[in-house]
């Protein structure tokens, strides 16, 4: 009996495996373009978008926020569906150059895509210009989201590079709903 519980428990952890899958598109931007993004450059004289080759993090390319001006927003941004009330995790890469304001602004909406909330989360400036720093956030989404959208922002003069971007469902969510499953099989 105890045999054939490691077993089921083995093949639910197998099996939920495939639930961890980062839900964002191309968020290692290993596409060579931003397929799977939104962009908005307010003025394309002084800001950019692009996918950078040459200043890389892990030898494959990032993106890249670039803005030679204060005051206008530049965006870059995903939405992908959520389970209200569930947590998950938002992990990256980034580096950066002097920026005036930089962050990611988690947004999220109900099954008709009518606005729920926001959470703001203020990306530092490494305290060695250039350098390459993890960020690692758990989030939880408000009661009624059905949608979230994770969207970089940047104003101000500088450069953000961003890479490995991704968002998966917290682990210990997950191994707790593979163990109801599992005594759900084994009950039956």
């Amino acid at each position: 009996m105890q045999k054939r519980m490691m077993c089921l428990l083995a093949a639910g952890l197998m099996l939920s495996g495939s639930v961890w899958a980062n839900l964002l598109t191309n968020g290692d931007f290993n596409t060579g373009d931003l397929s799977g993004w939104w962009t908005w450059v307010p003025d394309t004289v002084n800001q950019s978008i692009s996918i950078e080759t040459a200043y890389t993090y892990d030898a494959t390319p990032n993106a890249k926020m670039w803005s030679a001006t204060d005051g206008a927003w530049q965006e870059m941004g995903q939405s992908f569906a959520v389970a209200a009330g569930a947590e998950y995790v938002l992990s990256l890469v980034y580096s950066a150059t002097d920026w005036a304001n930089a962050g990611i602004n988690l947004k999220y909406w109900d099954s008709s895509w009518s606005y729920v909330g926001y959470q703001w989360i203020t990306l530092l400036t490494p305290p060695n210009s250039g350098q390459w720093t993890s960020f690692v956030q758990t989030f939880t989404t408000p009661a009624g989201a059905a949608y979230a959208e994770v969207k970089f922002a940047m104003g101000g003069w500088g450069t953000l590079y961003v890479d490995n971007v991704s968002v998966v469902p917290e682990p210990a969510s997950l191994v707790m709903l593979g163990l109801g499953g599992l005594a759900l099989i084994r009950r039956k």
